[in-house]
């Protein structure tokens, strides 16, 4: 299936910077299953054009998927500056009210996607906001193992983690996964 793509903008949620974005659909009015993609850490050059980002939108827009990739505040064009994660979070929100106001979006299956310093701040907003149905962390760094901000969270989640990964290692990934609820 082939997707359309658009540059866009939205606002994150604490009315403060503008978020620039891709978004991809696929033909027809949908509703379609949607996948927000959040990048790696901004200060060491993360951003919406990361390959692993660019590489999880397309597969998942080729399978019939809407995707968001964005640039975090200070990224890229979007205004604003680095926030520690505190702020990239309400841009997590901006995202996920921006698309839940589409009408081709299902707003009942609506995925977080992040990778590394992505997996940390869009999986620590999507244990906070019923509306994300499922949540997947690609490369969660390890320092999220001690949080317990997922360990009772009902929804489904999906773990990628490479074997040579120092950052976040697969071995530590499996032990912290073991103790989350199901489904996983």
């Amino acid at each position: 299936m082939i997707a359309r793509s658009q540059h866009v903008i939205f606002p994150a949620t604490d009315d403060g910077p503008l978020l620039e974005g891709v978004l991809r659909a696929p033909d027809g009015s949908g509703p379609f299953p949607t996948a927000i993609v959040c990048h790696p850490h901004p200060l060491m050059g993360g951003d919406m054009n990361n390959t692993v980002v660019v590489t999880v939108c397309r597969a998942l827009a080729e399978r019939g998927w809407i995707t968001l990739c964005f640039n975090f505040r200070g990224a890229g064009d979007s205004s604003g500056s680095f926030d520690e994660g505190r702020g990239e979070m309400k841009d997590v929100a901006g995202a996920v009210d921006f698309l839940c106001a589409r009408p081709d979006v299902d707003a009942d299956r609506l995925a977080v996607v992040g990778y590394s310093f992505g997996a940390e701040v869009g999986l620590h907003h999507a244990a906070r906001d019923s509306r994300v149905s499922l949540l997947v962390g690609i490369a969660l760094i390890q320092k999220c193992y001690a949080d317990s901000f997922l360990d009772a969270d009902p929804r489904p989640k999906l773990f990628v983690a490479g074997d040579r990964d120092s950052w976040a290692p697969a071995g530590a990934l499996r032990e912290y996964v073991a103790r989350l609820r199901q489904p996983k």
